[in-house]
């Protein structure tokens, strides 16, 4: 019996806290890897990096960072 109640645990323990900085950083990674991905295609199709211009245009079709969690 006493094995079932430690495998319970407090459902309270286990709810994720949000953590502001990890998620800042998950979003700037998140972010890089955009427009990386818009640099290699860049580089994939016409051999070259992105100018300004196109990084600008990158960024305005950047979906977003992720919001934050409600909590419940």
């Amino acid at each position: 019996m006493a094995l079932l109640s430690l495998s319970m645990g407090d459902p309270e323990r286990h709810v994720a806290r949000p953590d502001p900085e990890r998620r800042a950083r998950l979003n700037q990674r998140l972010r890089q890897s955009f427009i990386e991905g818009a640099e290699v295609d860049m580089r994939r199709v016409l051999g070259r990096g992105l100018t300004a211009e196109e990084l600008e245009r990158v960024l305005r079709r950047y979906p977003g960072d992720l919001p934050e969690r409600r909590e419940k």
